[in-house]
């Protein structure tokens, strides 16, 4: 039983130590590449906004003379319900 304890204490402390030093060793080669990605992202968003443009067309509007009451074939019916 003595042997099964130490064994797990064994394995929870080195998996700690391993864990810690790649986080040391690692952290900053992430740290470095999330910046860059950042970097990268407000480069383009900034670009994208000095060329970004929107032109929407929109339909000639009709006169009231064009419209009447013979060219009207009624609307769709939409049920509703009463809410209290």
């Amino acid at each position: 039983m003595g042997v099964l304890v130490k064994g797990l204490l064994f394995f929870v402390v080195f998996v700690w130590i391993i864990r810690s030093v790649l986080r040391f060793f690692l952290g900053d080669i992430f740290r470095a590449a999330q910046q860059r990605s950042f970097h990268q992202q407000r480069q383009q968003a900034e670009q994208h906004s000095r060329t970004g443009g929107m032109h929407v067309n929109q339909p000639p509007k009709q006169s009231r003379k064009d419209k009447t009451s013979d060219d009207y074939k009624g609307g769709d019916y939409i049920d509703y319900e009463e809410v209290k």
